[in-house]
């Protein structure tokens, strides 16, 4: 015992006889010119609006109506063509059909947000498609309709509505179970033409593929007329309504616009109405849909410049508050896509994900208003790399979109935002900061 107490002893003392300035002890044994500096340095960046003709328009909804941008003063239309699923290998209609007709035939279109005015009278016309949407096609927001439906036929409906149904009563307005709709009738042959080849083909409603192309194309849903409001549509139904020949009760069958199916929306504005945006040189801008993005030029030559490795690169991108005289405020775009410029089409296209390297995703900071990229370090390494082989092997651009998650919450895709957003970034003759955590052997 006496033996362990005197080592504990002597090993303290031992230890304690040594230098209190420990600090230098790993940096003493490091020969000087094998030492590592760290620094930091400030670049700037230069950013511009540009003016997107259209982006490609596949989403997870459609877009109906029509709004006057008090900021241009031009008017946007919106509109789309769906073709609907069924269900599939499955009994579509039941045999007791009383006459084998259709009793009532309606296109719902769901809907959960809007933009403008609920009380807003405007228009919609429905027409049949005489074309299909073709899978492995890539259709942009700046679609011509007319190559899919007859624009001299007359429309098979027209629907005069609101955002907001007053023919109902309060209380089911009020319902937290109440979905918003537009019902729009449509003619009961339609249905009854269903019915008849359902009973003469049951393979023709085996699958989508076989519906759309034996029964049903689709429709396009046209704008008509009205101004101030636009309805952001979850889901466009086709309901066949039938009557059982034993108890007389009405029963109705739905076919889906939905996913597995294409829809494409269109929208349409005067691009020459952006021209003021474009060349506002206090600031930038971000617009949706399908009007303005925001170019950046990093300065990768200087920062390249210096032969110490980048540990990490931040640059943000602060937002003006618009003043509130409008009736109808435009939102913030919530998420952002940087990509390189040379893949701002390419990307969505072949439904890629952000890596970090030439691709990042961030979301609006409200506390500070504005939208950060912690670390662009491999961004600045991938545009060195591509220089001499793109003339934009510098530039990157700003897209607002819409991150689809799964059920874990993980993100799957990335579409463009086709909501009706606008926001200014501080830039244009006010250079962008980027701030530079460098380091190298001494």
């Amino acid at each position: 015992m006496k033996k362990s107490i005197a080592y504990i002893l002597t090993l303290f003392l031992c230890l304690t006889a040594c230098d209190d300035n420990t600090g230098s002890l790993g940096s003493s044994i490091v020969p000087d010119h094998d030492a590592i500096s760290i620094d930091t340095a400030t670049y700037w960046a230069t950013t511009k609006s540009i003016a997107v003709d259209s982006v490609l328009g596949k989403t997870n909804k459609v877009y109906l109506g029509r709004f006057t941008d008090p900021q241009t003063g031009s008017i946007l239309e919106a509109d789309f063509i769906t073709q609907f699923n069924c269900q599939e290998d499955g009994d579509v209609f039941p045999d007791n059909i009383l006459g084998d007709s259709a009793v009532k035939v309606e296109l719902c279109l769901y809907f959960t947000n809007y933009f403008g005015d609920p009380n807003n009278t405007m228009t919609a016309e429905v027409y049949e498609l005489e074309k299909t949407l073709q899978e492995g096609e890539r259709y942009y927001t700046n679609l011509d309709p007319t190559q899919f439906y007859n624009e001299d036929s007359k429309p098979l409906a027209t629907k005069v509505y609101t955002a907001t149904d007053y023919t109902l009563e309060d209380s089911e307005l009020d319902d937290p179970e109440h979905y918003p709709n537009v019902c729009i009738p449509l003619p009961t042959k339609i249905g009854t033409k269903m019915i008849e080849l359902y009973r003469k083909d049951k393979d023709y409603f085996s699958n989508a593929s076989n519906f759309i192309e034996h029964v049903c194309k689709g429709y396009y849903v046209k704008a008509a007329q009205g101004d101030g409001t636009i309805l952001y549509i979850d889901q466009a139904v086709l309901r066949i309504y039938f009557q059982d020949v034993e108890s007389g009760t009405i029963s109705w069958t739905p076919f889906v616009g939905t996913e597995e199916v294409l829809q494409a929306n269109r929208f349409e504005t005067n691009k020459e109405t952006l021209k003021p945006l474009i060349d506002d040189n206090s600031c930038t801008y971000l617009k949706t849909p399908a009007a303005i993005f925001t170019e950046v030029t990093l300065p990768i030559d200087e920062i390249m410049a210096n032969e110490a490795s980048i540990n990490s690169a931040k640059i943000s991108f602060d937002c003006y508050n618009e003043p509130a005289d409008s009736k109808f405020q435009f939102g913030i775009p919530q998420a952002l896509l940087m990509v390189h410029k040379d893949e701002m089409h390419t990307f969505f296209e072949k439904n890629k994900l952000t890596d970090n390297i030439s691709s990042y995703y961030s979301t609006h900071n409200s506390t500070y208003n504005r939208y950060e990229y912690s670390n662009i370090a491999r961004l600045i390494t991938y545009c060195w790399s591509k220089r001499g082989e793109s003339p934009d092997w510098n530039k990157i651009v700003l897209i607002p979109v819409t991150a689809i998650t799964d059920s874990n919450n993980s993100i799957v895709n990335f579409r463009h935002d086709l909501s009706l957003n606008s926001v200014r970034l501080a830039g244009g003759q006010d250079r962008i900061r980027i701030r530079v955590i460098r380091s190298s052997f001494n």
